[in-house]
């Protein structure tokens, strides 16, 4: 396993998984006990880290240590090494997660502290013309590799000069259709976390699927990925809807995909046929049926919303209990996205719902540190380009041997781990991940089934030993939902 680890450390083991003696730089951090890096936070299933460091000058850090704010990581390292550029946007409309990008890769390359490394940040200003002469300056600097750009049609307008000069890039973008090649996406793509809760929810028992998305590639994309994995894994693809991402009412859309007006029809005629009747146990049954809009449940038992708004997210689930779509009868799907969004356990539509995330057990010692570094949390988009960073500097070598920028060392099987959890790159130049599963209860947010901690393990069980089923009342201190 090579695991990028939030402290950060980066370990490979050698041939038969064996790890290879080295010697460290002198270093006045001396990791405590519990601090990542040491064998005891790997996760179940992991190799032990500490020690198992490949490449010379790579050295152990723990996190919190106070000689970690020394030097300031917005002090970009301007020595002589093997130049890693990153292409983020630094002006313009995107210069927020630009900014979120390069903060995250700046504490990556002084966590790792290969000081043959020089990091190289060069502004794409948010466009596709702005990241292709990005590109331009990286290959005129001598950059052995390219962390970025942001943007799909970025992407694409860096390739062609990628290729040319014989250069890997590592993009944050999750569009799988810029992939390959010399392009490796470590964005999180929604076909990953659409086959993982999936799997899930079959394994629950889910068999009819639908889908309510928005219309663009986004929705596109995870309209296709729920299709592919519904029917490779054996359950029916039952209905689609697509709606404007910047509507704010989405009624005709759910009553339609949910067969709403029928589903009135019905109890209508079921009303209409006990008072027929007109006995006592008929009178009995309208009086129970007073409480309801709808007779039946809608044409699938499980929906799956791949949204990219919280305000959208909030009216859908509102909408969706207010036309009888309700669980436990359809179990409400979310994708990774989900996991950024504020106070979900306050929607009553979703409390019982269910979303795959990227979770560490390095991430919140990462969040921590990140925020004494910055005086800020980071993003998601900081967690990312810290792994990708990692393992850019990891590779880089020690100066007497070339980086190991090739295609057999970015797919390596093992993969990685990092503060967005387990990862590895495939030949076809995108992320597969390790994802857990969330549900939403109205305590909180709650881990319901662990990621698998390798490649190589099957999925863990769906409640994993100590957690409360998904029906229980959570007893277990949720993970805040902020």
């Amino acid at each position: 396993m090579i695991a990028v680890c939030a402290a950060l450390i980066l370990s490979a083991c050698g041939p038969g998984g064996q790890s290879p003696t080295v010697t460290l730089p002198p270093s006045s951090t001396t990791p405590q006990p519990g601090a990542v890096g040491q064998s005891g936070d790997a996760p179940e299933g992991a190799p032990a880290i500490g020690g198992a460091l490949t490449h010379p000058g790579v050295g152990s850090l723990a996190l919190g240590d106070s000689s970690l704010l020394d030097p300031p990581p917005d002090a970009v390292r301007t020595v002589d090494g093997i130049p890693v550029a990153i292409l983020v946007p630094l002006t313009g409309r995107l210069a927020g997660p630009g900014n979120a990008l390069l903060e995250g890769a700046q504490m990556a390359l002084f966590d790792v502290r290969n000081t043959e490394v020089r990091l190289v940040p060069i502004d794409t200003g948010g466009n596709a013309l702005g990241a292709e002469q990005a590109a331009r300056e990286a290959v005129q600097r001598g950059a052995k590799l390219i962390v970025g750009p942001l943007l799909a049609e970025s992407v694409s307008a860096v390739r062609p000069i990628a290729e040319a000069a014989g250069i890997k890039v590592v993009a944050f973008s999750n569009s799988s259709r810029v992939a390959g090649g010399p392009v490796f996406l470590a964005g999180f793509a929604p076909e990953e976390q659409v086959d993982a809760i999936v799997a899930h929810a079959m394994a629950e028992g889910r068999r009819k699927f639908a889908i309510l998305a928005p219309s663009n590639d986004y929705g596109n994309v995870s309209v296709d990925a729920l299709r592919d994995a519904v029917t490779q894994r054996g359950g029916e693809f039952s209905r689609v809807a697509f709606y404007d991402p910047e509507a704010l009412d989405f009624s005709d859309q759910i009553q339609r995909i949910s067969d709403y007006q029928s589903r009135v029809q019905a109890l209508a005629q079921q009303r209409a046929e006990l008072q027929a009747i007109g006995d006592e146990a008929s009178k009995r049954a309208l009086k129970r049926l007073e409480i309801l809009e709808t007779w039946g449940d809608p044409p699938f038992d499980a929906l799956l919303l791949p949204v990219l708004q919280p305000q959208t997210l909030q009216i859908l689930s509102a909408q969706l209990a207010y036309y009888d779509v309700d669980q436990p009868a359809v179990r409400i799907l979310g994708l990774q996205r989900w996991d950024s969004f504020p106070a979900l356990a306050s929607e009553p539509g979703l409390i019982g719902s269910r979303y795959p995330a990227a979770r560490s057990s390095f991430r919140e010692r990462f969040d921590q540190r990140f925020a004494q570094l910055y005086g800020h949390p980071p993003s998601e988009l900081s967690a990312l380009a810290y792994d990708v960073t990692a393992v850019a500097a990891s590779l880089a070598g020690d100066g007497r041997r070339p980086p190991k920028y090739d295609v057999a060392t970015l797919t390596n099987p093992d993969g990685f781990i990092g503060a967005e959890g387990l990862f590895r790159f495939t030949e076809k130049g995108l992320a597969q991940r390790s994802f857990a599963i969330m549900e939403v209860r109205q305590s909180g947010v709650a881990l319901i089934q662990e990621a698998p901690a390798s490649f190589d393990l099957p999925q863990p069980a769906l409640t994993p030993p100590g957690l409360p089923s998904a029906d229980q009342p959570g007893t277990v201190p949720p993970v805040p939902s902020s």
